[in-house]
């Protein structure tokens, strides 16, 4: 059975380049194009100058993100066969019952050919925005419960959870066909994962090695059984950042581009992947997954950061170097149970001379999994 392959949606202006982009990416064989959920992005403003990186001189700020649910469905109007997804959004900027009727309308828009991708949360995009972060996990559970209750109903709902209470509510917009939307979950500790086997329809984490998500798979098949659910019906998924390089002197410098090792600061890595290179977490408690504020991070207390983040977990935790190289890496998670790969290409922010390249190298690199 052979991997399925996702790739990144453009994700800035202009709007006509996105579609385009989408429609070249159908043509090139993927199976799906993804969009991020961000308000604010993984970069530090103090970061994202012109003596540290060339990507200044395209963009004026990290933070350009169109919002996802309205790409995947003008995506997926412009496109005949590729899936539309995101990876992804939450349930504390989004009441479930208005994200219902919004995945709906993209997977109208879309032919039946979109996913919902579903994670807990990131804090740069609640905190800054006056918006109450608490109990993110618990929200998540209730909120899918929400979601699918508005989908099979015929008439009006009553739900009185923890966080959300509906009393006569309706949702009259029909699955496309009869069939609701797949739900992907971002799920990683034992909670989300025995949510994901309960609840989902797919597994979408991001960047573990083979052994561990061979684990957490089982982990997954364990809740689905229990829940009396097919196991084999949830897709098992990762979001996979991917590193092009044409060779190793290549990679092992753009493994050492500030920017590339900046993503890893609010990836949740334990204390072992830092000592692995001689290093320990930036982070008091051990992960800046709910506490890295990127508009709020000096230019001092960014280039700290970085030092705690050596070249090693970049190549580590990424998929990299040549076509060849990567297609590797994958068969090895084929092999741990991966069915499903959203290859998210962060070469530019190793080297943006690489760019180019790097599209090549994922074309070519879809042609060797075909």
């Amino acid at each position: 059975m052979r991997v399925h392959l996702g790739a990144p949606g453009r994700i800035m202006p202009p709007a006509d380049k996105a579609i385009e982009f989408a429609q070249r990416a159908e043509a090139d064989g993927f199976d799906a194009i993804w969009w991020p959920c961000h308000l604010m992005g993984w970069t530090p403003d103090s970061m994202w100058t012109e003596d540290v990186t060339a990507l200044r001189g395209y963009q004026a700020n990290p933070h350009m993100y169109f919002e996802p649910l309205t790409m995947m469905g003008a995506a997926g109007a412009a496109t005949e066969s590729i899936r539309v997804g995101v990876c992804v959004t939450d349930t504390i900027r989004r009441h479930p019952a208005m994200l219902a009727q919004q995945a709906l309308t993209v997977d109208h828009l879309a032919g039946g050919r979109s996913i919902l991708g579903l994670g807990s949360g990131e804090r740069m995009n609640v905190t800054p925005y006056g918006i109450e972060w608490s109990r993110p996990v618990g929200r998540l559970e209730e909120a899918i419960r929400v979601i699918r209750l508005l989908w099979e109903s015929d008439g009006p709902v009553d739900f009185d959870g923890r966080f959300f209470q509906l009393e006569d509510a309706v949702l009259g917009l029909d699955p496309y066909e009869g069939k609701a939307p797949p739900i992907w979950l971002a799920a990683h500790g034992p909670r989300m994962l025995g949510i994901c086997g309960r609840l989902a329809d797919g597994w979408l984490p991001t960047n573990i090695g083979p052994d561990a998500y061979a684990e957490k798979l089982a982990a997954i098949h364990q809740s689905a059984e229990e829940a009396n659910r097919d196991p084999a019906s949830i897709t098992p998924s990762m979001l996979a950042y991917v590193m092009c390089a044409p060779d190793e002197e290549t990679l092992e410098r753009m493994c050492e581009a500030p920017l590339a090792r900046l993503l890893f600061a609010a990836v949740d890595l334990g204390p072992d992947a830092y000592e692995r290179h001689g290093s320990t977490s930036p982070f008091e408690g051990g992960t800046g997954f709910h506490s890295f504020l990127p508009t709020t991070v000096s230019r001092q207390e960014a280039e700290r950061i970085v030092a705690h983040i050596p070249p090693g977990i970049v190549r580590d935790h990424t998929l990299c170097g040549t076509p060849t190289q990567i297609a590797a890496q994958i068969e090895a998670y084929r092999q741990a149970g991966l069915r499903d790969a959203v290859l998210w290409n962060i070469t530019p922010f190793g080297d943006p001379a690489q760019s180019v390249y790097s599209f090549k190298a994922m074309r070519e690199l879809r042609g060797l999994l075909g």
